[in-house]
């Protein structure tokens, strides 16, 4: 794909919507690209043109740069449409991936005060915590922790999860079925402890969801967080346009 050096769009904008191009039609997990000195003689352009494509890529996921060894493609970011309510593991299954679960902790907690207040809970109230790790395919992707009124759980710390899904286990098990939910992103940086599940660098970039689930009849059922790896997840929101967009 030739570059346009008399177009406005910036050159290393054009040089890296053609490497993806390229990274699609000629590569796969694991090769490596070109090096920098190649990648400058092949598109006529700087250095730094391409150290600033090269960026891009990095930050969106698609390529991973090894120290002394160069730089390897990497799968795409696992992207999550927020536009309906799935479980994480038909979310992997849809998108071709087997998803595992790894350090499962079950048990019954007095919840924090903010847990607390955003269920409703009443003086007392308890709650099921239930703490995941979640691989896809075999790599850590997420830090999962969902916590449930205890009374709307019945036996569920004794019994523990039946197959992957807790929304399968919950639909099967009690008739439990979420009606709606609202999810809060935020981007902050990994502790230690997240970096060390998720097998990543201390203080790299995470994305922390909040997520409030709900009944059909609009009690809170439980309260989700979530810490994704930002390197290998990234969320996508569909906008439809409302009265204000037609005046």
């Amino acid at each position: 794909m030739p570059l346009d050096k008399n177009s406005p769009v910036p050159l290393y904008h054009q040089l890296t919507e053609a490497l993806v191009k390229m990274i699609e039609d000629h590569y796969v997990e694991g090769d490596a690209l070109p090096t920098e000195p190649e990648l400058e003689q092949r598109f006529g352009v700087s250095r730094m043109t391409v150290r600033l494509a090269m960026n891009a890529l990095a930050d969106e996921g698609l390529v991973e740069r090894k120290q002394g060894r160069g730089t390897f493609v990497r799968s795409p970011k696992i992207t999550h449409q927020l536009t309906s309510i799935t479980s994480w593991t038909e979310q992997m299954k849809e998108r071709g991936f087997v998803p595992h679960t790894v350090h499962a902790e079950i048990v019954v907690v007095d919840p924090p005060k903010k847990i607390g207040a955003l269920l409703q809970l009443r003086p007392g109230e308890r709650t099921v915590r239930i703490k995941r790790v979640r691989y896809a395919s075999g790599e850590p992707m997420c830090i999962m922790i969902n916590y449930v009124k205890e009374t709307l759980l019945g036996g569920f710390a004794e019994k523990g999860l039946q197959g992957e899904s807790f929304y399968e286990t919950l639909a099967r098990d009690y008739g439990i079925r979420i009606a709606k939910a609202q999810e809060t992103v935020e981007a902050r940086e990994a502790t230690e402890h997240e970096a060390e599940l998720l097998r990543i660098q201390a203080w790299s970039p995470v994305l922390f969801v909040t997520r409030l689930s709900y009944l059909p009849d609009s009690v809170p059922f439980e309260v989700v967080h979530l810490t994704s790896r930002a390197d290998r997840y990234r969320y996508q929101i569909m906008l439809y346009a409302g009265d204000a967009a037609t005046r």
